[in-house]
């Protein structure tokens, strides 16, 4: 049809379409071929997925101005300009226009795997022990013979972590845990404000190797039972 005709001299033969063989784009736009007609070209960013018609070049091409009217040759008894060729016609310009799932998929839809976690291979925790008649060794540097029952020790345990869950602060936590741990603690490490220095998995215990590496760092354990009496846990590295 004359409207098919006359979007094709505008698209495909006008001089965007040789300026766009010429010159060269800008940054991320490529040249595709309508799938509608294939001699139709238009021009879509791989990132944005935006299309247009004209191509955008890194120079900017300057337009002859127009003439003015009394500039134009005229025909004896014509009108002062004639008409294009073709004229473009009105109407929808960018009818057929691939929508930009049609183009190249952008940096924001590609979705990037997440780095694995590395694995925890040591830590370092204070903890505070109490140890009970049923403990593996019921004697400590506090109490030669130690004669209080487990259900005693984890009473006393319970009310140990209350105080420190009351803490306000990693600051405050890890200061009142050692002050405790010195003042409370059946363990040697009580010396140390309850530090066991850094150790690796399969050192400690495996009821309290599990608990402690499942610890956030700056995180307060529950109650944790082992042959060595009833502990509490944090973990500072």
């Amino acid at each position: 049809s004359s409207i098919t005709a006359a979007r094709r001299v505008f698209r495909a033969s006008g001089p965007m379409a040789v300026a766009a063989e010429s010159d060269e784009l800008q940054d991320g736009w490529e040249k595709k071929t309508s799938r509608h007609d294939p001699s139709q070209v238009y021009f879509v960013h791989s990132e944005t997925g935006r299309t247009s018609w004209e191509p955008p070049l890194k120079r900017a091409r300057v337009r002859a101005p127009a003439l003015a009217p009394h500039l134009t040759s005229t025909k004896a008894g014509g009108n002062a300009s004639s008409k294009p060729a073709a004229a473009v016609v009105s109407g929808d310009l960018f009818a057929g226009l691939p929508e930009p799932e049609d183009a190249a998929p952008t940096k924001a839809t590609q979705k990037i795997p997440e780095a694995a976690a590395k694995p925890l291979t040591h830590i370092r925790v204070l903890h505070l022990l109490k140890k009970h008649t049923g403990s593996r060794r019921p004697s400590s540097w506090r109490e030669k013979v130690i004669t209080r029952t487990l259900e005693e020790a984890t009473h006393q345990i319970k009310e140990f972590r209350k105080r420190l869950a009351a803490c306000e602060g990693k600051d405050e936590l890890r200061a009142e845990f050692q002050r405790l741990a010195r003042k409370e603690s059946d363990c040697t490490s009580a010396k140390d404000g309850g530090s066991l220095g850094k150790f690796g998995r399969g050192q400690m215990q495996p009821a309290f190797e599990q608990a402690a590496f499942a610890l956030k760092l700056d995180e307060l354990s529950h109650i944790v039972n082992t042959d060595s009496g009833v502990h509490i846990i944090l973990r500072v590295e």
